[in-house]
């Protein structure tokens, strides 16, 4: 497995795709043909359930995930049909809870407080260090209109991004206004409440520092 997210603006410490996106690479002779790619959407959580599967086991009804065997196998083109995403900004920065949803073909960004600018210590270090994306971002947004456009969206973000992941795998044209998405919007918002409310996420009020936690 890989770690979710390159440290540049727009990977890590985000729930844009690149901030998100995992790599997962299993070898088993006998039941995965080797070079076989699969596109189902799977989380980390569905391992468990899914090495129980293996063996014969039968899952803990508790258990968040599902087995994606039948995926792994090549048995399937599918796994699950939605992944969610959380973050919450503290301790990399002060506070800005982001939750998403998404889909094969669409995603759905909730910005739980739009009405303040985001901030990522390691990105945008004070002062900064003239070492990194970021830095190059801000030292030539003055007179680059593409570099002022990239700072603007990743600090000032709207309450909903909504993305057309085949059409822009690089989420970079937000369709939250568009009239015709809006029952998708609705379906996808509401799946995602019902996730949250599944794992006990109250959202922004979870963005918090908690005893111990390291500044």
């Amino acid at each position: 497995l890989g770690e979710q997210g390159p440290q540049f603006p727009g990977g890590k410490w985000t729930c844009w795709y690149p901030g998100v996106n995992s790599a997962l690479v299993a070898r088993y002779p006998s039941k995965i043909e080797p070079g076989s790619l699969s596109h189902a959407i799977v989380q980390y959580e569905d391992l468990l359930p899914t090495f129980l599967d293996i063996t014969g086991g039968k899952p803990r009804k508790e258990l968040d995930g599902i087995s994606f065997k039948k995926a792994l196998f090549g048995e399937s083109q599918k796994a699950r049909k939605y992944a969610y995403s959380i973050h919450n900004n503290i301790p990399e920065g002060r506070p800005y809870p982001i939750r998403s949803i998404r889909d094969e073909k669409y995603a759905l960004i909730w910005n739980l407080t739009p009405e303040k600018e985001y901030h990522e210590k390691h990105l945008m270090k004070d002062p900064p260090s003239n070492t990194g994306v970021w830095e190059a971002w801000k030292s030539s947004e003055n007179t680059d209109p593409e570099a002022k456009r990239l700072i603007d969206r990743f600090v000032h973000r709207p309450e909903f991004e909504f993305y057309d992941v085949e059409n822009d795998p690089w989420e970079m044209n937000n369709l939250a206004d568009k009239p015709e998405y809006r029952n998708r919007i609705k379906k996808m918002k509401k799946e995602l409440e019902k996730w949250m409310k599944q794992q006990g996420d109250k959202g922004a009020a979870m963005d918090v520092s908690f005893p111990g936690q390291p500044k």
